[in-house]
């Protein structure tokens, strides 16, 4: 007697698992149905450059960190160092050069400047290098030569100027960058960043 009320016991018990498993197996059919995305049309609606961009207003302090942020990662394991801070008047570039087999250390001040295309333009105006008077043409051909420079940034000693290209650090990456206002007096750096569609 014992044994047959086991029996029936377990084929109810069965019975009851079977019943749950099909209706999550019925469940997930339903669910993925539901959720399945739709096959994708050769319409699309085209997205306005507005829609796809973005007004970046940065401080003085902000700018100064997302530069420090980038040269540490773009010469880590480097033994030339060199330091870009944006102050009150000028964008100062400092570092270390070599005159008559001396290592020295140098400081450059630069005025930015917007240009139309969005990049931005490093006029030297002044260098300190101690108690040394050497020409700037002569340290920024140093350092074109020998520090490490990233590729968007080209360095023209003869014009005493340092290109920003913003344009070419933005060609192979999901987003483009461009300058809309440096305004140094006010401390006030506005960048206009893109994410580019399929029409760009």
């Amino acid at each position: 007697m014992k044994n047959s009320e086991e029996k029936k016991i377990n084929w109810w018990k069965w019975a009851f698992f079977c019943l749950v498993a099909l209706i999550v197996i019925s469940c997930g059919v339903v669910l993925n149905k539901a959720t399945a995305s739709t096959p994708a049309t050769t319409t699309s609606k085209a997205v306005k450059s507005s829609d796809s961009s973005v007004t970046v207003e940065l401080n003085k302090k902000q700018v100064n960190a997302l530069a420090a942020n980038y040269l540490n990662q773009f010469l880590k394991g480097q033994k030339i160092r060199y330091d870009f801070i944006v102050g009150d008047q000028y964008a100062t570039l400092t570092g270390n050069t070599k005159f008559l087999g001396a290592k020295v250390r140098f400081t450059i001040n630069f005025i930015p400047e917007r240009l139309s295309n969005g990049n931005v333009l490093l006029r030297a105006k002044g260098l300190s290098v101690g108690r040394l008077n050497i020409p700037i043409k002569f340290v920024m051909g140093y350092i074109a030569k020998n520090y490490n420079i990233p590729k968007w940034v080209t360095i023209n000693p003869q014009k005493k100027t340092v290109l920003l290209d913003l344009n070419r650090y933005s060609k192979h990456r999901s987003l483009k960058y461009s300058a809309q206002e440096i305004n140094m007096q006010e401390g006030r750096f506005k960048f206009l960043i893109t994410v580019p569609t399929s029409n760009e």
